[in-house]
């Protein structure tokens, strides 16, 4: 990705450093205002008992914590949108 400063083209090239976790998810939430687009993910895992089984049920909910939010400016999600679709095309395989 590049980005222009004045009439310069910068390439943007991103790391992850050392002392930045990387992060599972098996759960998205998106919302959205008419600023920007807020992504959520959590990793919901599997009650550890029966009991615990028991009392989701009971409630009819899960309740699990937010690992990461994230805040995108809405041309950012655009352009997330759009990487994601071309990357899931690739994914594509004619059977």
């Amino acid at each position: 990705m590049a980005v222009k400063i004045g009439n310069q083209e910068l390439k943007i090239i991103p790391y992850r450093s050392e002392d930045k976790p990387r992060i599972f998810s098996n759960y998205v939430r998106v919302v959205s205002s008419s600023q920007d687009i807020t992504v959520q993910f959590a990793d919901v895992k599997p009650p550890e008992s029966d009991e615990e089984t028991k009392k989701i049920m009971e409630k009819k909910e899960l309740k699990m914590p937010i690992d990461v939010e994230i805040v995108l400016p809405i041309d950012v999600a655009r352009s997330l949108a759009s990487v994601l679709n071309e990357q899931l095309d690739k994914l594509k395989v004619d059977k």
